[in-house]
């Protein structure tokens, strides 16, 4: 009885290490580089809009 108790544990034990040894890794994502042009050039431009409205150099009409 002992050794099936143990072949049932270590047969737990190993399943558990192939499950978490094929689960896909998280990768973080590559910093300073965008990750579309185009969201480069938005980002870009949000920061000159930024940049205008609190120097204030958009002229209200009045």
């Amino acid at each position: 009885m002992k050794s099936k108790q143990e072949l049932a544990a270590i047969s737990a034990v190993m399943a558990l290490i192939t499950a978490e040894s094929t689960a896909p890794e998280y990768k973080a994502p590559l910093q300073g580089m965008p990750s579309h042009p185009y969201a480069a050039y938005g980002r870009q431009l949000t920061m000159q809009f930024r940049d205008i409205t609190q120097r204030r150099i958009i002229k209200r009409s009045r």
